[in-house]
């Protein structure tokens, strides 16, 4: 389980400088993952319309969701697969 993951479900009750992190935290995160996708679409891997960070976000808040619907049912393999489909979809 991703701790900030986690944190984001209490964010409201956290200290602000806290808050500032968690969100540093997501956007660092985006930022790499966008830049991984978009390499993946230069060298024809992967292939998606529109920009990569919006591919970015949408893969995080996917993952971390099933990240939490996974833990709740104590099955991986949920993960696994929404991970899976997700990754198929952008190789399309």
């Amino acid at each position: 389980m991703c701790l900030c993951g986690m944190l984001a479900a209490e964010h409201a009750t956290l200290p602000p400088p806290m808050q500032d992190e968690l969100r540093r935290f997501f956007d660092m995160n985006e930022e790499w993952l966008a830049s991984v996708v978009e390499q993946g679409r230069e060298v024809g891997t992967l292939r998606f319309d529109g920009p990569a960070r919006e591919v970015a976000q949408l893969l995080l808040a996917s993952l971390e969701g099933a990240m939490l619907v996974a833990r709740s049912y104590d099955d991986v393999a949920r993960f696994e697969l929404s991970a899976g489909r997700l990754l198929d979809e952008l190789k399309r």
